[in-house]
Formats: structure tokens, sequence, C-alpha cells
């Protein structure tokens, strides 16, 4: 935002118009519907930023998301004011309007363009899947006990939790897991799946998970 460690005229060939932006929507990137609603902002591509022109002075913005998480950034040039959005849901870009709002005073934003469905709008959640809780044998929830993964990156922990299961990533909070099956276990806070593979000594040599239609293995570390 300061401009550190680039030249003026750098900076300023980033933050000019390169491409207008007519689109309807940013995605899906083929669509050929187009509109005028954006013209008033200018809203258009610098290079490597989004941009557009409102009340508080020229705006840069860049947007990223993937699986489990939604990340917005946009910079007022003018004022150096600006906000950088982290989320680790898929459903973060609903508050991203009301963030904006609130603490930007920023009522701009392309929020139709960009596709971001305000919080409020956002269809109700599916109830979870009806599952069947069994119990298991203290012994056998203990051979799943260990580290999976792939070091240093990603690292899930199973520990034994009296009758049940955890699982932590890295640093994140931990979650339990209940049994369906004596080597399938579901979390009841979301419809992931874990499925164990044993070897012929009885003993986990990975997990596979199932997550959003996707089997994911996953090897034992230790």
């Amino acid at each position: 935002m300061q401009g550190e460690g680039l030249r003026n005229e750098t900076r300023e060939l980033m933050l000019s118009p390169q491409i207008q932006i007519d689109s309807k929507h940013q995605f899906p990137t083929l669509a050929t519907d187009t509109t005028k609603a954006n013209k008033s902002i200018r809203l258009s591509y610098g290079l490597g930023w989004g941009l557009y022109w409102t009340n508080h002075g020229r705006a840069f913005f860049k947007e990223g998301h993937d699986e489990g998480w939604r990340n917005y950034t946009v910079c007022f040039d003018t004022s150096k004011l600006g906000i950088v959005i982290m989320t680790n849901s898929s459903n973060g870009e609903g508050i991203f309007k009301e963030l904006l709002e609130t603490l930007l005073r920023n009522t701009f934003t392309p929020i139709e363009w960009e596709g971001y469905t305000p919080y409020s709008q956002l269809p109700a959640r599916k109830p979870l899947k009806e599952r069947k809780e069994i119990v298991v044998d203290s012994k056998l929830l203990d051979r799943y006990v260990g580290r999976f993964g792939e070091l240093p990156n990603l690292i899930l922990t199973i520990k034994r939790a009296g009758d049940h299961l955890s699982i932590q990533e890295n640093d994140e909070p931990k979650q339990d897991l209940f049994a369906e099956s004596e080597t399938r276990f579901f979390s009841k806070l979301n419809d992931d799946e874990l499925t164990f593979q044993l070897d012929n000594q009885g003993r986990a040599t990975m997990m596979v998970l199932h997550v959003d239609g996707k089997d994911i293995p996953i090897k034992r570390i230790d």
C-alpha cells in the first residue's frame, strides 16, 4: 500500500486499468453475459490487482479461494486504509459484504460480480447425515492412535478420548470422532468420514478421509 520497494512508475502501472471488466460475473470465466452495472465504478484489472473507483478514491483488490477457505483484500490508495479478510470456511464470503460496509463504509465493492452471496441470503444448511454410533472396545481404538500425514506440512494426530477417538490437524483444535463400525468413524459437526486400513497384524497403516465425495489416503507416520 505504501509503495515501499517499488518505483512510483511501476506502482502506478500496476494500479492503472489495463483491461475493462464488463462481464456480469467473475466466474465462470467462460460465461459471455455482460453488464453495465459496474461502469460507474470503472471496474477493471491492473497488473495483478483488480481496480475500481469510489468516493474514497481508487481501490485495488485481490481475492482467493479454495475448498475450505475464502480470502479478500481491498485497499484505498488515497486514504491508505484497507482490510484483509481471511476465513477458514467455504461460506466465508457470506460475511464479506457486511465487514466491508461496517468497518470501511465501503458500499462500492462489486459484490454481485464477485459472486459473494451475503450470509443472510445463503440457503439453509442441509441437515447432517443420520448415523448410528456404536461402541468399540478401547483395545481396538488404541490400534488407531498415532500420527498420519506427510512431515513436516501435514500431521493428523489420532488419540483415544475415553470411548471414542479424536483427530487434530497440526495445531488446529482437535475434533471428536465416533465409530460407525470398527474401522469407520465420523464427526458430529460435519459430514466428513474417516476409514482406517489395517495390516495383517491389525495395525492401522493408513487412514482414508472421505470429504466432499473424495477419498484421500493418508499414510501413518508413527
